[in-house]
């Protein structure tokens, strides 16, 4: 893992499957083809998927994958954004038509306060419409806040906290988890 401060400006990019698109083929494509490529298009400081398993999300069957984009700075940021305004977006762009419902995707942009620089392979996403709610699974055995994710735009949300599940964690666990708050996502990580 790169050596992050602990402020970061993320990009979460909620990325929707192609109508028909099994899980597994969306993320067969987006590791083999599509990530590959943009990261050999973008300068990109750090840049993460988590798949979504449709089955255990059932509010989300159509969601692939929580696309994390890590900046150090706004100024890396814009650098993105130009080589997207390039010949290089256009060749994502044409690519993202072969496995994502491009219409249904959106990203949300948040400031980010680090809290661990822990690596986990499975993670939580919970949106928070306020303040209150960004610490409604802190109580759970197994769950690490990574960060909160303080929307900066869209403002419809308030932020996206993002915790990880340690290994040990049991399976009734996230069972409670999800029984108490369905709208949490569940995602497998990939860096």
């Amino acid at each position: 893992m790169q050596g992050w401060q602990y402020k970061l400006i993320k990009a979460l990019a909620f990325i929707h499957k192609m109508d028909g698109l099994s899980d597994g083929d969306f993320r067969d494509y987006y590791e083999n083809q599509h990530a590959p490529l943009a990261s050999s298009l973008l300068s990109l400081e750090g840049y993460e998927r988590n798949y979504v398993n449709s089955r255990l999300n059932p509010l989300y069957k159509s969601l692939g994958s929580i696309s994390i984009f890590k900046y150090q700075s706004m100024e890396s940021l814009d650098v993105v954004g130009k080589q997207m305004s390039s010949d290089a977006g256009d060749i994502l762009r044409n690519d993202e038509v072969k496995f994502m419902n491009v219409p249904k995707n959106y990203f949300v942009l948040t400031q980010s306060d680090q809290l661990t620089e822990m690596e986990f392979n499975k993670k939580i996403f919970y949106s928070a419409n306020g303040l209150e709610n960004l610490n409604l699974l802190d109580g759970y055995d197994g769950i690490t806040k990574i960060s909160d994710n303080l929307v900066i735009e869209p403002d419809q949300i308030f932020g996206i906290a993002e915790y990880g599940i340690a290994k040990e964690t049991s399976l009734d666990t996230l069972e409670h988890l999800t029984q108490e708050h369905p709208q949490a996502i569940i995602a497998s990580c990939v860096f």
